[in-house]
Protein backbone atom coordinates (compact mmCIF):
# COMPACT_ATOMS: atom_id res chain seq x y z
CA UNK A 1 0.00 0.00 0.00
CA UNK A 2 3.04 2.19 1.12
CA UNK A 3 4.41 1.67 -2.66
CA UNK A 4 1.06 2.62 -4.56
CA UNK A 5 0.89 5.62 -2.22
CA UNK A 6 4.25 6.83 -3.51
CA UNK A 7 4.01 5.89 -6.66
CA UNK A 8 0.84 7.73 -7.04
CA UNK A 9 2.95 11.59 -5.22
CA UNK A 10 5.73 10.73 -7.74
CA UNK A 11 2.81 11.07 -10.50
CA UNK A 12 1.70 14.11 -9.20
CA UNK A 13 5.03 15.90 -8.35
CA UNK A 14 6.48 14.98 -11.90
CA UNK A 15 2.75 16.56 -13.04
CA UNK A 16 3.30 19.72 -11.03
CA UNK A 17 6.89 19.75 -11.96
CA UNK A 18 5.96 19.70 -15.73
CA UNK A 19 3.14 22.54 -15.38
CA UNK A 20 5.46 24.57 -13.48
CA UNK A 21 8.35 24.51 -16.32
CA UNK A 22 5.37 24.85 -18.95
CA UNK A 23 4.74 28.16 -16.85
CA UNK A 24 7.98 29.55 -17.30
CA UNK A 25 8.35 28.50 -21.14
CA UNK A 26 5.60 30.71 -22.03
CA UNK A 27 6.98 33.73 -19.87
CA UNK A 28 10.18 33.23 -21.27
CA UNK A 29 8.75 33.12 -24.67
CA UNK A 30 6.43 36.05 -23.76
CA UNK A 31 9.25 38.51 -22.90
CA UNK A 32 11.45 37.23 -26.43
CA UNK A 33 8.16 37.99 -28.44
CA UNK A 34 7.10 40.82 -26.59
CA UNK A 35 11.18 42.41 -27.25
CA UNK A 36 10.97 41.58 -31.00
CA UNK A 37 7.84 43.23 -31.42
CA UNK A 38 9.02 46.22 -29.86
CA UNK A 39 11.97 46.08 -32.30
CA UNK A 40 9.77 45.49 -35.28
CA UNK A 41 8.06 48.78 -35.08
CA UNK A 42 10.94 50.79 -33.53
CA UNK A 43 10.23 51.01 -30.00
CA UNK A 44 13.43 50.51 -28.64
CA UNK A 45 12.20 51.78 -25.12
CA UNK A 46 9.98 48.76 -24.90
CA UNK A 47 12.44 46.59 -26.13
CA UNK A 48 14.93 47.78 -23.17
CA UNK A 49 12.26 47.68 -20.41
CA UNK A 50 12.77 43.81 -21.54
CA UNK A 51 16.19 43.59 -21.58
CA UNK A 52 17.88 42.24 -18.35
CA UNK A 53 18.87 44.37 -15.86
CA UNK A 54 22.75 43.94 -16.83
CA UNK A 55 21.90 44.87 -20.04
CA UNK A 56 19.83 48.13 -18.94
CA UNK A 57 23.22 48.86 -16.44
CA UNK A 58 25.79 48.46 -19.33
CA UNK A 59 24.11 50.72 -21.69
CA UNK A 60 22.41 53.38 -19.94
CA UNK A 61 19.22 54.28 -21.98
CA UNK A 62 17.11 53.26 -24.58
CA UNK A 63 18.84 55.10 -27.61
CA UNK A 64 22.02 53.57 -26.77
CA UNK A 65 20.78 50.35 -26.41
CA UNK A 66 18.65 50.36 -29.93
CA UNK A 67 22.08 51.66 -31.59
CA UNK A 68 23.80 48.47 -30.44
CA UNK A 69 21.13 46.50 -31.28
CA UNK A 70 20.46 48.00 -34.68
CA UNK A 71 24.63 48.07 -35.84
CA UNK A 72 25.73 44.51 -33.80
CA UNK A 73 22.56 42.72 -34.38
CA UNK A 74 20.42 43.31 -37.21
CA UNK A 75 19.22 39.63 -37.57
CA UNK A 76 17.43 40.76 -33.85
CA UNK A 77 16.12 43.71 -35.22
CA UNK A 78 14.62 42.84 -38.38
CA UNK A 79 14.50 39.09 -38.25
CA UNK A 80 13.79 37.14 -41.07
CA UNK A 81 11.71 34.50 -38.94
CA UNK A 82 11.40 33.82 -35.30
Amino acid sequence: MRLVVFAALLVVAAALAAFAQEARNQAIEGTIQGQIDAFLVDDFGAAFEFASPNIRRIFGNSDDFGDMVRQGYPMVWRPAEV
